[in-house]
This record gives structure tokens, C-alpha cells and sequence, in this order.
């Protein structure tokens, strides 16, 4: 199949967020409807959606090139002043180095350089650019900045910084034409420094929704945002209504002038390549230190197994005594004994602390061995529980076992676990909230100014668990909308919105251990 010639290099998904309303899905739809043959992520400031972007984009045939717009202190990352300190810039991976690098950058901007941004500084940009490329951005960059003031000779002075850490090679100036003034005094600067330096161009349009009349949904975004209502004057918001996934058509005709822009796109996406892999399983388990006298946790685990057996059952017979070695083989040639042991661990520390644990539930209560271990407290003998419902040997998956510790003292057993296997090797898992149905009403509603009570009638007639769509089939509820005008367009804003990320929170009890310093494996983020 012919793919077109070009490819959208700098694009925020809904986990830019309340700023990003490209969800991932529609946007997938929208590339293959372009026939795109790569594209891009950079999200604002984080890497939450790479990995979902990466599966679905793969799955559709398109390659996806994972980035991020990051933000750049203008002097060190440890500096707090001013409100609006920082720049913007955008990095793309070229491969497993470049992603690693961006891992590490994501993560001290959160843990060393947040200040209302999570920002890096080029000290560490020159530490981690191995395998990026380097993009100017948005006028909110650093070049684009510099012009704006007609200050020429602190734009090249910050061009060659860049060209210094990256590699001439690796990086690249963005023009944009989104309608806005500013665009065209940048474009001017840009285009003076790409002659005199011999810096290439990229033709990107900074996209933050998908359809061109996605603009003024994409606007109440931003008034969520901010808390401000649409109709306040000094509220952020942006002056143009063209930052949309443009078809490839529409991009070469804009920079019909500058074909060379159009495409470098292509040779960007060219030398981006990430594998994830993910279609082969990786397991990476913590080491756990056995005792003195064990030469492997395959042989510690044996005999802190066989000794919860005994205790369990006054007699073994041959039946008892097959079902564990099987389970025990089955355990070890998985090589996952450090991973029972790493359970069992826990368990026991939070009944010597006094912490109540659960008796178990699920597929794991089918093991004889996390039963013999005193994980489980149901005999799966008695029951006649399978085992290869937790663990199949024919099956690749990582068994689960799920755990219930008393919600008052859960923070304990999380300190445990720090404390044991080390803080950085060690984090609480992300969650992201949504903007459910009736969420999106009383939310859209009080940035079109509508009267608390009418939009809490209108939110209070959507069923629990029930979409917008759907609910414009109950007569009462669509009685509703059409009693007035606005009522319409809430709903119809709405529509356009329910679904999308809204926030990230920290999960209550899910916990990432890794073998050693996380950002090894995956980026940090940090609440505001």
C-alpha cells in the first residue's frame, strides 16, 4: 500500500494533559485514513502514553516514533523563579539508547527540576542526548523565543548549543504555520539560520486534536485547566484553530514553498527505530538474598516449602506428595522461586507486624506450595483447585498472585518494601482519571457558565455506568437537552470529550520492584 509523504512529528495525545484531546485510538483511525507511514508522540512534559501508542500504532502497521515535549530551564533545573521559567523542546528516539535517555530525563525533571513544569537543563540534556533527535519546537522554544525579540544573535547562540549536544546531524527546526503572526517572524529567523548554518527544516503543526472543529472542545480543555471560565478575557488560550492532525495533503500545500520540510519528515521518521520487543517476555525480578547455606532461592524455597507442608498436613501421601513436587518443578523451571520467596516475604512481614492479610483469592489459592508457604490459607486440596489456573507450564504469562493487606496499615508494608529491596529500585504504580459521563457534563457546564442546578439535573439524568451516546436514547434524558439551546451544545461539547485522560493519581496499593534503579526500565512521574 502507497503511504503518504509525509509524517506528523510533534503531536500531543490526551496525556498531554487537559491541554492534548488526540485519544489514542481515534488517532490511530485518523493516520491509516491518511495512509501516514510513521507518527509521532510528544506529549507535554511526560511519557504516560508511549507504551499504549506504541501497541496500537504497531497493530495498525504505522510506525511509532515515541518522544516528548520536554521543558528546558533557561539556566539550571534547580532554579525556582519566575512562574513561566522554562522553554519547550522536543525529543525523538532513534533507538533503545535514545529511549533509555529520555527515561532519565523524564524522571529528573519530575524528581530534580519541578518547578510548575517538570523541567531538565541542558547539563543533563548533554548528559542523556545519545539517541535523541532535537527539535526546536513551538514558539515557546528556546530559538523561536530569541526571534520573537528580534534578537538574532542569541537564537544562533543557542542553535549551536544544540548543535553541540545533539550532533548537527541530529537535529532539526521546526517551521509552523497555524495561523498565527508569530509563526511567520519565526519561520523568517528559522529559515535565516538553516541557510547560514546548514540546520534542516521540518514542516510540523503542533498537534493538539484531531478534526479542525475539535478546536473549541479543545478550548473548554484548557479552561478546565486553568479553572477559568470560557468567557474570561485573561484566561490562556490559544489564537488559532489550526493545531489539528492536518492530512499530508494539506501539509504540502501549506509548505508548498518549502518542500524540503515535507520531506525531512520522512527522513526523521526513517531514523527513528525503537523495538520494544514486547511480543517476547522479559521478566525482571528482584534478587532475593537467601540465607547462609543455600547455594539458590530454587533451594531455599524447597525447604521453606517442604516445612509449611509438613506443618499443613499430619500425613503426605503420594497424591499430596506428586501435586507439590509438580508445582515445585513447574516453579523452578520458570524460574520464578526468587518471586515465591519475594511473596512469602511479604506476608510474613506483615503478620509478624500484626498487619491483617487476607487468606488469598483468585487462581493463586490453586497452588499447594504458596498454601505450604503460608501466602494462601485455602487448601486447595480440599477444594479441588487447579494449579494450572495460577501457572500453566504451556503458558508464557507471569503467574498472579494478589494479596490483601489492611488498608489503615498498607503504608507500612509499601516502607517495607522500600526499605528492603532500595527507593530507587522501587515505585508505586500510576493511575490515570477519566472524564466520565457525567463528570464531562458538570465540567463542560460550569465553563459555559450554565446554572448549577440545571447542570446537575441534566448529569443527575445520565445512569451510573452509562455514555452520553447512550444516554441520548432515554426519552427523559433527551427531553432534557432539548429544552434549550445550550443544553444542546453542553452536551454536544461534552460528547467530544467524555473518555479523555484527565489526570494522573497514584495507585493505592500496585508497586513496581525492580532488580535494580527503576529508570533502568521505566520513567517516573511525579504529582504536582
Amino acid at each position: 500500500m502507497p503511504h503518504a509523504n509525509f509524517v506528523h512529528l510533534h503531536l500531543h495525545t490526551e496525556y498531554s494533559f487537559l491541554d492534548g484531546a488526540c485519544r489514542i485510538d481515534d488517532l490511530v483511525e485518523a493516520a491509516s485514513r491518511y495512509k501516514l507511514p510513521a507518527l509521532a508522540i510528544t506529549d507535554h512534559g511526560n511519557m504516560c502514553g508511549c507504551i499504549e501508542f506504541y501497541k496500537k500504532l504497531m497493530h495498525a502497521a504505522i510506525k511509532p516514533i515515541i518522544g516528548q515535549e520536554v521543558y528546558l530551564a533557561p539556566q539550571s533545573r534547580f532554579d525556582r523563579k519566575g512562574k513561566e521559567a522554562y522553554y519547550h523542546l522536543v525529543l525523538l528516539v532513534r533507538n533503545e539508547k535514545g529511549y533509555k535517555n529520555l527515561v532519565k530525563l523524564s524522571t529528573i525533571a519530575y524528581k530534580e527540576g519541578f518547578y510548575y513544569k517538570p523541567r531538565i537543563d541542558k547539563e543533563v540534556l548533554k548528559e542523556y542526548s545519545d539517541g535523541l533527535i532535537g527539535m526546536s519546537a513551538c514558539i515557546r522554544g528556546e530559538i523561536s523565543y530569541h526571534l520573537l525579540r528580534g534578537d538574532y544573535d542569541k537564537a544562533k547562540k543557542a542553535l549551536l548549543e544544540y548543535l553541540a549536544i545533539f550532533g548537527k546531524e541530529n537535529f532539526y527546526l521546526e517551521l509552523m504555520r497555524l495561523g498565527l503572526k508569530e509563526n511567520e517572524i519565526v519561520n523568517g529567523g528559522l529559515l535565516t539560520l538553516s541557510e547560514e548554518l546548514g540546520v534542516p527544516c521540518v514542516a510540523t503543526n503542533d498537534c493538539h486534536y484531531i478534526n479542525k472543529d475539535d478546536s473549541e472542545s479543545h478550548d473548554i480543555l484548557l479552561c478546565l485547566q486553568t479553572g477559568k471560565d470560557i468567557d474570561d478575557e485573561s484566561r490562556m488560550r490559544f489564537e488559532s484553530n489550526e493545531l489539528y492532525l492536518r492530512s499530508p495533503e494539506e501539509m504540502k500545500q501549506l509548505f508548498s514553498d518549502h518542500p524540503e520540510a515535507i520531506k525531512n519528515t520522512l527522513e526523521v521518521a526513517d531514523r527513528c527505530n525503537l523495538d520494544f520487543h514486547l511480543d517476547e517476555v522479559k521478566v525482571q525480578l528482584p534478587h532475593y538474598n537467601v540465607p547462609e547455606g543455600f547455594s539458590s532461592s530454587d533451594e531455599y524455597l524447597e525447604k521453606l516449602a517442604k516445612e509449611g507442608l509438613k506443618a499443613k498436613y499430619t500425613h503426605i501421601d503420594e497424591k499430596i506428595e506428586e501435586r507439590f513436587n509438580h508445582e515445585l518443578d513447574v516453579i523452578k523451571k520458570r524460574g520464578l522461586s526468587g518471586y515465591f520467596l519475594i511473596i512469602t516475604d511479604l506476608v510474613n512481614f506483615a503478620r509478624e507486624s500484626g498487619i491483617p492479610v487476607g487468606p488469598g483469592r483468585g487462581s493463586a489459592v490453586g497452588s499447594l506450595v504458596l498454601y505450604s508457604l503460608g501466602v494462601t490459607e485455602i487448601d486447595p486440596l480440599k477444594y479441588g483447585l487447579v494449579f494450572e489456573r495460577f501457572l500453566n507450564p504451556e503458558r508464557a504469562a507471569m503467574p498472579d498472585v494478589d494479596i490483601d493487606f489492611s488498608d489503615t496499615r498498607r503504608d507500612e508494608v509499601i516502607s517495607y518494601i522500600k526499605r528492603k529491596y532500595g527507593e530507587e529500585n522501587v515505585s508505586q504504580i500510576i493511575t490515570f482519571g477519566t472524564m466520565a459521563a457525567r463528570a464531562v457534563v458538570r465540567d463542560v457546564g460550569r465553563v459555559l457558565k450554565i446554572a448549577l442546578p440545571e447542570v446537575d439535573r441534566i448529569a443527575k439524568a445520565i445512569p451510573f455506568g452509562v455514555s452520553l451516546k447512550e444516554a441520548q436514547e432515554i426519552p427523559e434524558f433527551r427531553n432534557i437537552i432539548n429544552e434549550k439551546e445550550e443544553y444542546k451544545k453542553l452536551i454536544s461539547l461534552a460528547m467530544r470529550l467524555e473518555g479523555i485522560t484527565r489526570h494522573a493519581s497514584v495507585h493505592a496499593a500496585g508497586m513496581v520492584v525492580a532488580p535494580h534503579e527503576i529508570t533502568e526500565f521505566v520513567p517516573l512521574y511525579r504529582m504536582p
